[in-house]
């Protein structure tokens, strides 16, 4: 064999190899399986890219014991994966979604600040106050420069109306790339190690300035470090800075502070949207299978399935590669989902109404809803292209999230059109998903109060409503009904929410409904620092207030109450804490930096894994029991699973971070051999002390406090 040949059938063998590697790496991943990290103790901690999670529940309350007079060791419960649970009721709304870069829609970056346009701009992460933490643009040069001027330019105002249907910017904001702040601090340095101070003080920014000058005497420069004082609200979005245009001169007059010349820039922070970086899905979605929720609810705010993102060009509809690959991950670890099919297209709907173009029109400007013969057929070209892609994984297809308000409907509300787009779509889902389960779109909000009202009332609200004549008009055609009860609600305003939920399955019996219920989103937060009285008074959500450890007990409280309840629950959401009025996570937000903002579990994340595992197989059912010394505000409902009944219990209302309990005493009308409590705020188990009386199984000293106490009880 000559030398020549062997090298051919060498070099055909290398391409064969490297060929496969290729085809291997084109291969959509979903995400980055979690790696260990570390451990504390014999702990083992897990990285999810910045995120680190504790492998066993920390403690996160000192000696909470269950029972008086009982010496029984406590014991960690080890928490399940999805895939390890049979069933639980706890769902989760994702961050976002997995997607190629195709897809990763980033319009504030820094760069913009030095491209020389002033229709593109950069904003730093938003803050509940002013000057939480220190916000600042530095420009770096690749050699020194002889600069006397810094201008900062704001973006024109877009002259537009605003739109109708968007979420409100807050009083007095402005519009995103005009966010100048009321002081400054500019520093040059040509080492940057050494910096000098040319300029500290107001700005004198007015509504009608674009370009704002500050002087200096001429000076080497290698860096330029500026630094926000006393930060603007910009749109709904909270305090933040920011501008269209950072621009450096020389004695000369030119600005060489343009990437052109080659000046690089650095921010400390950016604002991203609501969960739009790609890297941080691929970090943060084995979350939702690591905390064990087995449902998860995808597509209901922008995501890449949503039908703007699937069609961008008439008539072509593609899926993006790694969403699709994110919803067989969730399957493949036994996680449930629904999959909110959704909102307008520009292609059939025409061009917004503000043209800003760095704007999240989801936030700002929603395009309308099919309407016309034409955008109804398209819209059913999607769901039919939907269905067929997915009903092999996902069993549960909702049909527009939140259609009874203008932000996600894209207009004014209108039970009409929201009926003519159902109905187009049902058909369709039936036709191509047969054994798929088809949920109305969910409800923005709750008829709180339906069962303290008369006859007289339902029936007036029947028709005020839009939710309720929707709904009747639906209800035999659909199988599963949503709706969003509340966001930051003081639970002492709660109080009648279980008799209103009895109260409207039965309305819904009675106009048709032969189907079930879920609650798809939720959410209870714990801003750090909180809004001001001011700015809670004009947000949406109201301005509750809950610690860490407050809001950890109330998503306890309610994810057990809808399981009591039979209902599975959606927390809003799962990893993006950077909403403004709300912490929309389960992780903490720190210090905000670029290019990613580390996150760390919040309290409530271990919580709600605790939850996951203690509750898993629990259904609700009718079960005898009896409770001495039950103040007013107890809570307790009666579950089981195949392994014997349970009890859960707990003091309604506010929670405190330290609550002290109340003893009770428990009977329950049969002999039990063995009992365990299981404490989901510190992730333990303890065996409770019972005595035998009559037949009766007696528990007491049974310590309650504002958190779900689960007490499982072993077959007779």
């Amino acid at each position: 064999m000559t030398i020549r040949l062997l090298r051919w059938i060498l070099m055909g063998t290398l391409a064969t190899l490297f060929a496969a590697v290729r085809l291997e790496a084109d291969q959509p991943a979903a995400s980055e399986q979690p790696q260990l990290q570390t451990k504390c103790g014999s702990v083992p901690i897990r990285r999810f890219g910045f995120c680190w999670v504790l492998g066993e529940a920390p403690t996160l309350l000192d000696d909470i014991s269950l029972q008086t007079g009982n010496s029984t060791p406590r014991v960690k419960v080890h928490p399940k994966d999805s895939s390890q649970i049979k069933r639980n009721y706890l769902g989760v709304t994702t961050s976002r979604m997995p997607r190629s870069t195709e897809n990763n829609y980033l319009p504030l970056e820094a760069i913009n600040l030095i491209d020389g346009n002033r229709q593109t701009c950069w904003m730093s992460r938003s803050q509940t106050r002013p000057d939480v933490q220190s916000v600042w643009i530095r420009l770096d040069f690749p050699r020194e420069q002889v600069i006397n001027r810094i201008r900062l330019r704001k973006r024109p105002s877009s002259d537009q109306r605003r739109s109708s249907v968007g979420w409100m910017p807050l009083n007095g904001a402005v519009e995103v790339g005009r966010g100048v702040p009321a002081t400054i601090t500019i520093k040059l340095s040509r080492d940057s190690r050494t910096w000098k101070t040319v300029c500290d003080g107001p700005t004198d920014d007015a509504p009608g300035k674009l370009d704002l000058d500050f002087r200096f005497a001429a000076c080497p420069t290698k860096q330029v470090w500026i630094t926000a004082g006393n930060l603007p609200l910009v749109e709904n979005i909270l305090y933040a800075f920011s501008l269209a245009e950072v621009e450096a001169y020389d004695t000369a007059g030119r600005n060489v502070a343009l990437a052109t010349y080659g000046t690089g820039v650095t921010v400390n922070s950016t604002y991203r949207g609501a969960g739009q970086e790609l890297v941080v899905h691929r970090w943060y979605w084995p979350l939702h299978y690591d905390a064990g929720f087995k449902w998860a609810r995808v597509g209901y705010h922008d995501d890449p399935i949503n039908w703007h993102w699937v069609e961008k060009e008439k008539g072509v509809l593609r899926i993006d590669p790694k969403t699709d690959a994110a919803v067989t991950e969730l399957v493949s670890h036994g996680v449930k989902i629904v999959m909110a099919l959704n909102f307008g297209n520009r292609l059939y709907s025409g061009p917004a109404t503000r043209t800003v173009p760095q704007l999240w029109e989801w936030n700002y400007d929603m395009p309308a809803p099919p309407t016309t013969p034409a955008a109804i057929a398209a819209w059913t070209r999607y769901v039919e292209f939907m269905v067929k892609r997915f009903r092999n994984r996902v069993q549960h297809f909702e049909i527009w999230n939140e259609w009874n308000i203008s932000c996600y409907w894209g207009a004014r509300p209108s039970v009409d059109d929201y009926l003519s787009v159902a109905r187009a779509a049902i058909p369709v889902i039936r036709k191509h998903a047969p054994k798929a389960k088809i949920m109305m779109g969910s409800w923005s909000g709750f008829p709180h109060g339906i069962s303290t009202w008369s006859p007289e009332q339902l029936a007036a609200k029947e028709k005020q409503l839009p939710i309720l004549r929707a709904t009747r008009a639906l209800a035999r055609d659909v199988d599963e009904i949503g709706w969003h009860p509340f966001y930051q609600t003081d639970p002492e305003r709660l109080k009648g929410y279980v008799a209103d939920v009895h109260a409207l399955r039965n309305w819904l019996r009675s106009v048709g409904f032969r189907g079930h219920c879920m609650v798809t989103e939720w959410n209870y937060s714990a801003l750090y620092p909180p809004l001001s009285d001011t700015e809670s008074g004009k947000a949406w959500c109201g301005g509750f207030r809950a610690t860490e450890i407050e809001k950890a007990k109330y998503v306890a409280q309610v994810f057990t109450r809808h399981t009591a309840l039979g209902l599975e629950s959606f927390f809003c959401e799962m990893y993006f804490p950077h909403f403004g009025v709300l912490d929309l996570s389960l992780l903490r937000r720190s210090f905000d930096a670029d290019p990613i903002s580390p996150l760390q579990p919040q309290a409530a994340y271990y919580v709600t894994r605790n939850l996951a595992t203690m509750l898993d197989g629990l259904e609700p059912t009718e079960f005898e029991y009896t409770i001495d010394g039950a103040p007013d505000h107890l809570e307790t409902y009666a579950l089981e699973s195949s392994e014997g009944p349970a009890i859960v219990l707990w003091l309604s209302g506010q929670a405190r971070d330290q609550c002290k309990g109340v003893r009770v005493d428990i009977r329950v009308k049969r002999p039990y051999r063995r009992t365990v409590g299981y404490d989901p705020m510190n992730g333990a188990a303890q065996e409770l002390n019972i005595t035998q009386d009559r037949g009766n199984t007696l528990l007491k000293g049974v310590l309650v406090r504002d958190w779900p106490l689960i007490i499982r009880f072993a077959s007779p």
